[in-house]
């Protein structure tokens, strides 16, 4: 094993180091650290590390990057699984990040502004002032750097893009809603009903009563899925009736699982609670339980 050092950081293993079949990397809480998920989902647990001393972080879809907290503050950490990790220092208090589908883009939102970062150039290309008294429910950022933000005033949810330098709104649900973007689509998820935007339009809109609050929403190349507490809802991009997965546990999230295929529905923020993800097998979802390797 080979230790390094990146600011605040300590870069524990790269990829090379790491044998066996490796379904993931994720943040694990109790131990500080971005660890990899060992094994493939189904018989999969916890195991290495890659990146210790962190308090939070929002791992990239491609597992090589993450939005990061350390006992320095916030950074941009790319290179994870490589020998050669970078940081970059965050100017703001970080209270949520989103990752662009591919992991080129990241947008992150705090302090009554919303940045959007290139991964790649390590450089921010959007800077946006929240607004006074506007709740950003959730925030977007396509693979081609557009920011969008899911606004909730206490009521009902905007769904609005970033573009030329203004806000253009695209989609209203009612209740607290959720964004999720890929490519020209953009999916909102309310506690009654999702919308599906394509370019300026809005293409199909689906009721789904009596599941609560969404807890996030993503597009794939086919579908559109939301997480709700107790249950995952599918619809497939062109519309019609939604596949709903009951869960055995409730998801607290929806984020693309870091290296790996599917979703992260649920992590640990102590020792004893569990760990789920929501992978496709053979056009089907499926829940798996990942034990913490401990």
């Amino acid at each position: 094993m080979r230790w390094l050092t990146a600011g605040a950081f300590v870069v524990a293993m790269a990829w090379g180091q790491v044998e066996g079949v490796r379904s993931g990397v994720m943040f694990d809480a109790p131990r500080r650290a971005v660890r990899v998920i060992e094994g493939v989902a189904g018989a999969a647990h916890l195991g290495a590390e890659v990146l210790g001393g962190v308090e939070a972080a929002w791992v990239s879809p491609s597992g090589k990057a993450a939005v990061v907290r350390g006992s320095g503050g916030w950074a941009l950490v790319r290179g994870l699984g490589s020998e050669r990790v970078e940081e970059r220092s965050l100017e703001r208090d970080v209270e949520q990040a989103a990752w662009s589908a591919r992991g080129r883009y990241v947008a992150v939102a705090g302090g009554g502004a919303i940045e959007v970062w290139d991964v790649e150039g390590q450089e921010r290309v959007a800077l946006v002032d929240a607004g006074e008294g506007r709740e950003a429910a959730s925030v977007a950022v396509s693979d081609e750097g557009e920011l969008a933000v899911a606004w909730f005033d206490g009521e009902e949810t905007a769904l609005e893009a970033w573009r030329l330098g203004n806000w253009q709104e695209l989609a209203r649900v009612k209740g607290r809603g959720v964004a999720g973007v890929l490519g020209s689509r953009l999916a909102l998820a309310g506690e009654s009903e999702v919308v599906l935007v394509e370019g300026d339009q809005e293409k199909w809109r689906a009721a789904m009563d009596g599941r609560g609050a969404p807890m996030g929403v993503a597009l794939t190349d086919d579908e559109v899925v939301a997480a709700y507490l107790g249950a995952l809802a599918i619809w497939l991009a062109e519309g019609g009736e939604a596949r709903v997965l009951d869960l055995e546990t409730g998801a607290d999230r929806l984020e693309r699982l870091g290296g790996g295929e599917g979703f992260l529905l649920r992590a640990r923020g102590r020792e004893g609670e569990e760990i789920w993800v929501a992978v496709r097998r053979g056009g089907d979802w499926k829940a798996y339980f990942v034990p913490a390797g401990e």
